[in-house]
């Protein structure tokens, strides 16, 4: 009898270190399947801490409320919220503030516009971005738009006598307003260099927009302007009717200008939204087809020292700067 009851006893101590090794088991089981969603949601808490470290390393207490934004070469607040809204809408998205725009009557008054703190910033040409700079010696160029096709050339009739710029000593030249980088400023500085005396040796005509009519008309012998120009008026008349007596090198590119009020973090992460969204923000301008001098453009660093040809080329025209 005493060995039945000792058999008994030992069979129950068995049966229950069989139920606590099967415990043991499933707390083992439920702790491993529990540990690579407790790493994930470790992981996610990491990534949120980690982007908004990020976004906490722009200072924007010193930002202002709103940019009041120009761009140059452009005539009325209606035509540039036109042309310019769907970039308007993006560039607040990507800075998170609102951007004002502000209408230039001219190309010339930017610099005027900046030295009495009317705009924050302005997307100019590289001869408006030279006067600016004289006037506000704080501006500063952030980017700028590098364009696909963008140099200075002088258009003659395809049947003209004129071979070389040398030819063009003793006649008339059309060129477009006073300032005006493809227009005046790129031809003039060719001219220049190939060592022309532009008081003695040519007849030079600031026409304006009536440049071309003055070459189909004989009033003139050659145009000096943009390449875009000639590539229009091969559009409009067709091959064979005009041609290129020369072309000059590459211009400077379009520079955003930020004026020296703005804090450095807010130029430092403009910069960085310019470069790192170029895409996006390039083909937001060109939504607008009025903006296509823009086409197969590119958005690059760029520093001051880049328009000192502009610089060099008012200084021999003898326009002062200051």
């Amino acid at each position: 009898m005493l060995k039945k009851v000792q058999l008994l006893i030992l069979a129950l101590l068995c049966f229950s270190m069989i139920i606590a090794c099967g415990n043991n088991d499933s707390s083992g089981d439920a702790e491993a399947s529990t540990s690579p969603a407790t790493e994930d949601n470790n992981d996610n808490e990491n990534n949120n801490e980690e982007n908004n470290n990020n976004s906490d390393e722009v200072d924007r207490s010193a930002w202002p409320e709103s940019i009041r934004f120009a761009v140059t070469g452009i005539d009325g607040m209606e035509e540039l919220q036109r042309r310019y809204d769907v970039f308007q809408e993006l560039i607040e998205d990507l800075m998170g503030v609102d951007f004002e725009f502000f209408a230039l009557s001219d190309r010339t008054i930017s610099s005027t516009a900046m030295e009495y703190d009317q705009v924050d910033m302005i997307l100019s040409g590289p001869s408006e971005y030279v006067l600016t700079k004289s006037a506000v010696p704080g501006a500063e160029p952030l980017a700028a738009v590098e364009r696909d096709e963008y140099h200075t050339v002088f258009i003659v009739a395809e049947d003209s006598e004129f071979q070389t710029l040398e030819d063009l000593k003793g006649h008339k030249i059309a060129m477009k307003e006073v300032g005006s980088t493809s227009g005046h400023i790129g031809p003039s500085s060719i001219l220049i260099d190939a060592g022309f005396d532009l008081d003695r040796d040519v007849n030079i005509l600031m026409l304006g927009g009536a440049s071309v009519e003055a070459l189909k008309s004989g009033e003139v012998d050659t145009v000096g302007d943009g390449i875009r120009v000639f590539n229009k008026m091969v559009e409009e008349d067709g091959e064979g009717v005009w041609r290129l007596l020369h072309e000059g090198p590459p211009l400077p590119q379009d520079p955003f200008i930020a004026g020296p009020n703005l804090p450095e973090s807010f130029k430092a992460e403009f910069k960085r939204v310019l470069l790192e969204h170029q895409e996006e923000i390039l083909n937001a301008i060109l939504d607008h087809e009025d903006n296509n001098k823009y086409i197969n453009a590119r958005i690059v660093d760029i520093s001051d020292a880049d328009y000192d040809l502009m610089r060099e080329t008012y200084s021999t025209l003898g326009i002062d700067l200051e």
